[in-house]
C-alpha cells in the first residue's frame, strides 16, 4: 500500500511541477544572460530543469546497482542477504526504466504543449 501511495505521491509532483507550470506560461521570456535581446522559451527552461533533475535520480539508481552488487558480492550465500541484494538490483532497474519513461512521456508532452501554444 505504500508503493501505490508514493507512486501517486510521484506523479501528481511531477504533474505540479512540470506540467501545470508549461501551460501557465507557455510563452517565451526575455534572457537575462543576453541583456534580455532574445526570447527563451519556457518549455525550453523546463525541459532543461527536467534533465537536471532525472540526471540525479539517474545518478542515485546508479549508486543503488552499485550498493546491490556490493551486497551480493559480500552475501556469501546466506539467502536472507542473497534476496535482499536482488531485490535492491531489480527495484534499480525498475527506478532507472520509471526514469527513462518519464522524461520521454513529459518530453512529449511540452512538445505538444509547445506546439499547440504556437511557441
Amino acid at each position: 500500500m505504500k508503493k501505490k501511495t508514493f507512486l501517486i505521491a510521484l506523479i501528481i509532483i511531477n504533474v505540479v511541477i512540470f506540467i501545470v507550470p508549461t501551460l501557465v506560461f507557455a510563452q517565451t521570456l526575455p534572457n537575462p544572460i543576453t541583456g534580455g535581446n532574445d526570447k527563451v522559451d519556457v518549455v525550453t527552461i523546463m525541459l532543461r530543469v527536467m534533465q537536471i533533475a532525472l540526471a540525479v535520480v539517474d545518478i542515485f539508481a546508479l549508486f543503488m546497482f552499485i550498493l546491490g552488487g556490493f551486497e551480493f558480492l559480500i552475501s556469501a550465500g546466506n539467502p536472507e542477504r542473497v534476496k535482499k541484494a536482488k531485490d535492491t538490483l531489480v527495484w534499480a532497474t525498475v527506478g532507472i526504466l520509471v526514469i527513462t519513461l518519464s522524461y520521454t512521456i513529459l518530453k512529449y508532452i511540452f512538445e505538444q504543449v509547445s506546439k499547440g501554444f504556437g511557441a
